[in-house]
């Protein structure tokens, strides 16, 4: 009798995971270095990159040693836990930028919408998969919307309207991963027009609106809304083939692209390394989100199976985001790039989140039993059971 480990790791997954966070602080220090100063030195943003970088991996190294099915007991108090942080950042949060979004907690300061990211993620997975044989009934896809609404909510408020849009799409993803039928989809899609026109018309800031749409045109407003998309075009555009090299670069190390260490950062990749250099940023990256897909084509159940699903959306949508609005396809939102853009909060929850799907590929490791292979399966009791594969 042969019994593998359940504890493995999606290797692939774990290196692609590794690399792109030491590309993120590389891209980090480049960003926030300039040729105008004398020397090249390391500074705050860097040194707090790292090390936000190894808190998370021992984090995601930590919650990839537990079984996540370990979560499915303490999914509402987790999701709760997380509105409570969200409530406390808008009456004790720091104000930034106009924006009221964190928690100072020493040295860390506190991004709660970026946890509510991964606690919405396993509070879906945990609500469709308990009622997966009852999805046909409309009540569950309701439920599943309004515990997405509720944290989309105050996080709209903040305010933070590119993390309210990454809430709805995690959403979508896990509910078209659990197969909600697709009436669902059609008729919330007819009832969403009055609300978005509401929505737009009423709810939303003119700024955000503006921001929203000068994307169409940024040579309206050279000098106010359009200047970070138009300098990210001259960035982008300044790459060439191969690039200027790294820490070089007119537009970044000059200090001409905005926000270059955070929001528009795939701008300063393409400046140094060209397309080549960003084609090859896109496939690492892309390699994590489809590593995740095939975790949660061989989950061994339904919760594991929309927790991979749902990191995969998370992301794999900010992806697409960001470099749209790098090179002017879609609107300034505010939505980093994943293990690229300088953030504490952002990095340490992906890496959280890649720690859950690790815990999900581990327990789908192949047992070898008596010449036969059988996967591991679980019952509601948590009783393991085997079956053959």
């Amino acid at each position: 009798m042969r019994i593998g480990r359940l504890h493995n790791t999606d290797i692939t997954l774990l290196l692609c995971t590794l690399a792109a966070t030491v590309v993120g602080i590389l891209m980090v220090y480049s960003a926030t270095q300039s040729s105008i100063g004398s020397t090249l030195s390391f500074n705050d943003e860097v040194v707090k990159q790292a090390i936000y970088g190894a808190i998370g991996f021992v984090l995601m190294l930590v919650v990839l040693r537990m079984d996540y099915r370990f979560l499915e007991s303490f999914t509402l108090p987790f999701y709760f836990g997380t509105l409570a942080l969200l409530g406390l950042v808008m009456l004790l949060g720091v104000n930034n930028f106009g924006s009221q979004r964190w928690l100072q907690l020493g040295f860390i300061p506190l991004q709660p919408s970026e946890l509510a990211k991964l606690s919405l993620i396993v509070m879906l997975a945990k609500v469709l998969s308990d009622h997966e044989k009852e999805l046909h009934k409309v009540k569950w896809f309701v439920l599943a919307g309004i515990l997405t609404l509720i944290p989309a909510a105050i996080v709209f408020k903040q305010p933070d309207l590119g993390t309210a849009i990454m809430l709805s799409a995690i959403f979508l993803g896990m509910t078209v991963g659990a197969r909600i039928p697709a009436r669902f989809f059609v008729v919330s899609g007819i009832l969403a027009v009055p609300v978005i026109y509401a929505f737009w018309t009423w709810l939303i800031h003119d700024y955000q609106r503006k921001r929203l749409l000068i994307f169409l045109n940024p040579e309206s407003d050279l000098l106010g809304a359009g200047y970070n998309i138009v300098q990210a075009r001259i960035t982008i555009g300044s790459g060439g083939w191969f690039g200027q090299g790294y820490l070089g670069g007119s537009q970044s190390q000059l200090d001409f692209l905005p926000v270059q260490y955070s929001d528009f950062i795939f701008s300063v990749v393409a400046e140094q390394f060209g397309l080549v250099g960003s084609v090859a940023l896109m496939a690492l990256l892309f390699i994590v989100v489809w590593r995740c897909l095939i975790v949660a084509s061989r989950a061994p159940n339904t919760f594991g199976t929309l927790i991979a699903v749902g990191v995969a959306t998370w992301i794999g949508v900010q992806i697409f985001i960001n470099i749209g609005m790098n090179i002017g396809l879609m609107p300034v939102t505010g939505i980093p790039l994943p293990f690229i853009s300088y953030g504490g909060s952002s990095l340490m929850s992906i890496l959280l989140g890649l720690g859950l799907v690790q815990s999900v590929a581990a327990q789908s490791s192949t047992v070898v039993f008596g010449g036969n292979q059988w996967s591991p399966g679980w019952t509601r009791a948590g009783r393991t059971t085997l079956r053959p594969r």
